[in-house]
């Protein structure tokens, strides 16, 4: 089926990521960000990532399996880069790395660096630590560092499905470190993900998850998200081995975290109850809500602990005090009275950026380059309702490429980054963008959550008349180049090392006086994959598809 696919040699890893541009954050308005929750939950905060790759392979993402190996930052490289951002005014930080943890010795040398700089930082591990690596020292050294936000993801608390999903987990460990958290640090706002529904997971194993979120009375904030099966992940092979229909699976993959679906091993009786015990018996538990609302108040504003409790009833509650009031608890018990939104507001964000980034007008050439960098991670208003999916903060992967491509061709490349919802919120607006701009190059990042609205905008752009090339990269251009490149308004898939491919595909380019690279030029290219029978049969005018 996918044999008009053809995938390049794998680009060599970056393996000294110090020698990478600082991401440049002027490339962005912050402005019009920072006022809207992020990944982390949180407002005006600003997003470092420290490593990339990941030293596991567990089954359900898969998403690095472009990336062989597991890299880090040095110590000095992240620290430097969190101080200068404190310099700017910044309060809160958030690591976007899914094992921010795994070297406990540079985990350990980083918090004691900002403790002994009395940086006064709060830190948020949105995409979680690998619970079972953490120990008293690790913890101590975080959480006196600033840690406000730990986030530890268990998935299972069965041992067999930790040796399906590949995650092998130890889970007393994992359990006893929670604990830890949660007994000598209250003031740490825990969040703990599992997942519902793997293929072959028993009612049995279920419940036992469900047990172990019981049995851990202070937890802030538990998730029992239903498992989405992505394509091109193991998981995904692994369903349809044991009897998940493709069309179930295609159905489920843009629907929220707390939508049951067709492709869970259990009756929708089960999850339904499962669902309403979790809800009855945890979160909506008086004693608990007593004790940690103060904490969350204490380091969140209203808004934003709105958004997070609405995220356990996206239907019927609308935040907050709707969760008071069906918890049973009144004014005399327990006070609203969150962090105001001047408490963490920056001042002069907008100008210490431009400050640290010595920004100046560049006078590009007359033929430069024109790239245009766009993020498919946000629905347009109209078509959506707000939802943890649906947070907003600056495209980092896309800040990373221009700024790579700034330091390597300086006025030679003329970048812009845009964002669905931010910079433009209907097809109009993104056409008015691109005729302004004028771009030889456009690239499209997206998440697969996303992918529906990615493919929709992309045949837009080109039913808009764009004849220039489209590239696209991102989690699910990655992991699902094939699928994606059913899309023949797509040109080039990068799937590894973006800065480097894009760079090169850049290069050569301008080499061309910006044509459209041909098959024999693409061949070349390291880290790309592209449909060849698209580049065999011809040709330098590109029309719309209607895939």
């Amino acid at each position: 089926m996918h044999d008009n696919i053809f995938k390049t040699k794998t680009r060599k890893q970056f393996n000294n990521l110090d020698t990478l541009p600082t991401y440049d954050r002027s490339l962005v308005d912050y402005k019009k960000y920072n006022d809207r929750i992020g990944h982390a939950g949180v407002k005006y905060s600003m997003a470092v990532q420290a490593t990339r790759g990941c030293p596991y392979r567990c089954f359900y993402c898969d998403v690095y399996k472009t990336t062989l190996h597991h890299f880090r930052r040095s110590v000095d490289s992240v620290f430097e880069e969190v101080k200068m951002l404190a310099g700017m005014g910044i309060q809160r930080v958030e690591f976007i790395d899914d094992i921010f943890n795994v070297k406990k010795k540079d985990f350990v040398e980083f918090f004691n660096r900002v403790k002994k700089e009395n940086l006064k930082l709060s830190f948020f591990f949105p995409t979680a630590l690998k619970g079972d690596l953490l120990d008293k020292e690790s913890i101590d050294a975080m959480m006196e560092g600033g840690a406000v936000g730990v986030n530890v993801s268990l998935e299972s608390a069965s041992p067999r499905m930790q040796k399906v999903m590949r995650k092998n987990l130890n889970i007393p460990r994992f359990k006893e470190n929670l604990e830890y958290i949660c007994k000598n640090y209250p003031e740490a706002v825990t969040t703990l993900n599992t997942m519902h529904g793997f293929p072959t997971e028993t009612e049995e194993e279920a419940l036992m998850t469900l047990d172990f979120i019981l049995s851990l009375k202070w937890v802030h904030f538990p998730y029992t998200h239903i498992v989405r099966i992505f394509p091109g992940t193991d998981l995904e092979k692994f369903a349809i081995e044991h009897g998940v229909g493709v069309k179930a699976i295609n159905e489920s993959i843009d629907k929220s975290y707390h939508v049951v679906t067709n492709t869970l091993p259990f009756e929708k009786e089960f999850t339904e109850k499962y669902k309403l015990k979790f809800l009855k018996d945890y979160v909506l538990n008086k004693e608990r809500l007593l004790k940690v609302l103060p904490i969350q108040m204490k380091h969140f504003t209203e808004n934003e602990l709105d958004q997070r409790y609405k995220s356990y009833f996206p239907s019927k509650v609308k935040g907050l005090r709707d969760v008071l009031k069906i918890a049973g608890i009144n004014e005399n018990q327990l006070k609203v009275d969150c962090l105001k939104e001047n408490q963490i507001e920056i001042q002069d964000l907008d100008k210490n950026i431009k400050n640290t980034f010595q920004v100046k007008k560049v006078n590009y050439r007359k033929d430069a380059l024109k790239v245009l960098l766009i993020n498919i991670s946000t629905h347009f208003t109209k078509d959506r309702d707000v939802s943890e999916y649906d947070v907003l903060e600056p495209p980092l992967g896309l800040m990373a490429l221009q700024s790579y491509l700034n330091r390597e061709f300086k006025d030679k490349v003329k970048g812009k980054i845009i964002k669905t919802s931010v910079d433009f919120d209907n097809y109009d607006e993104l056409e008015s963008i691109i005729n302004d701009f004028q771009p030889d190059l456009i690239g499209v990042s997206a998440m697969t959550f996303h992918k529906n609205f990615f493919h929709e905008a992309i045949k837009e752009i080109r039913k808009r008349g764009y004849n220039n090339m489209i590239i696209v990269g991102g989690p699910h251009p990655t992991t699902s180049f094939k699928e994606v490149l059913n899309d023949k308004n797509i040109d080039v898939c990068v799937i590894g090392e973006g800065e480097a491919t894009l760079a090169e595909i850049v290069d050569k380019l301008m080499s061309k006086k910006k044509k459209i690279l041909d098959y024999s030029e693409l061949v070349k290219i390291d880290g790309i994959a592209f449909d060849k029978t698209k580049y065999l049969e011809n040709s330098n005018s590109l029309k719309v598809s209607n895939f």
